[in-house]
């Protein structure tokens, strides 16, 4: 799948990556992600404002399709 990813620690160094599909656990559910935006938390990253761990995917606020789910 595609993804904006923070790259490197401080202003700037990001870009559309190519990452791994997720694999849903036994107890989880896989969502199909239609759209997804930024927010000022993202924002904040991206400037090199907040602290994070690159690399990390940006984009948390997302419309999403429901793919698997079993009764536990």
């Amino acid at each position: 799948m595609k993804a904006l990813v923070k790259t490197a620690v401080g202003e700037g160094a990001f870009g559309l990556q190519s990452i791994p599909d997720p694999v849903a656990a036994s107890d989880e559910v896989l969502l199909k992600i239609g759209a997804a935006g930024i927010c000022g938390s993202d924002l904040h990253i991206l400037a090199g404002e907040y602290p994070c761990k690159p690399p990390v995917v940006l984009g948390h606020e997302f419309n999403e399709q429901l793919l698997r789910w079993e009764e536990m």
